[in-house]
């Protein structure tokens, strides 16, 4: 049995290396487990990068070196350092869309080939399974698919089976895709957080 992945919410600091962080220590941490996935995400989402940062220089966590530095979302596996390739989710991130509006995205689209083909792209991840390679079977037939939208979302919804780390990046990258592209059509295009920078 693979062992379960410990996760670190860290700032860069250099090319492949890493500070640690004492988040318990600010008035945000409210008992999250910091050393997964889930708890990072439900630490993080409820607070601005940029608050986080600044109360942690005024605690003394971190110094003002730290402000132009990225905050990531590091995991060790065979002694290796990774780094989530999303990065951490802030409240600045509220157009990452939950599990039940990508079902919905989804629907709403299924003749639509050129966003079934993007919503295919972004499934191409590194863990993959099974269930994913089955949600990937539905998404490249759901054209064809005559049932109703209900049953239709009855297929779909073996995507809630994947890992939180696949249903995590699925929708991560799907958002920043629609994001990005909707900045571009608007003529606004800013970039996104793909550094995570602080400030």
């Amino acid at each position: 049995m693979t062992p379960k992945r410990k996760y670190y919410l860290v700032i860069r600091v250099g090319k492949n290396s890493y500070t640690p962080v004492d988040w318990s220590e600010t008035s945000f941490y409210e008992g999250e487990d910091l050393y997964s996935l889930p708890g990072i995400d439900k630490f993080t989402s409820k607070v601005f990068s940029l608050d986080l940062i600044k109360e942690c220089l005024k605690l003394g966590i971190l110094d003002e070196n730290d402000l132009f530095s990225s905050l990531e979302i590091l995991y060790i596996e065979n002694d290796k350092n990774y780094t989530v390739k999303e990065g951490p989710i802030f409240q600045e991130d509220n157009y990452i869309m939950s599990e039940d509006l990508l079902m919905d995205y989804i629907i709403k689209n299924k003749n639509n080939k050129e966003v079934i083909n993007n919503i295919l792209m972004q499934c191409n991840i590194k863990d993959t399974s099974l269930d994913l390679e089955e949600f990937k079977l539905i998404l490249k037939s759901i054209g064809t698919i005559k049932e109703s939208d209900e049953v239709l979302k009855e297929y779909l919804s073996i995507f809630k089976k994947l890992t939180y780390e696949q249903k995590r990046a699925i929708c991560c990258r799907l958002s920043n895709s629609i994001y990005n592209q909707k900045q571009k059509e608007d003529g606004t295009k800013k970039s996104l957080k793909n550094e995570r920078k602080v400030a």
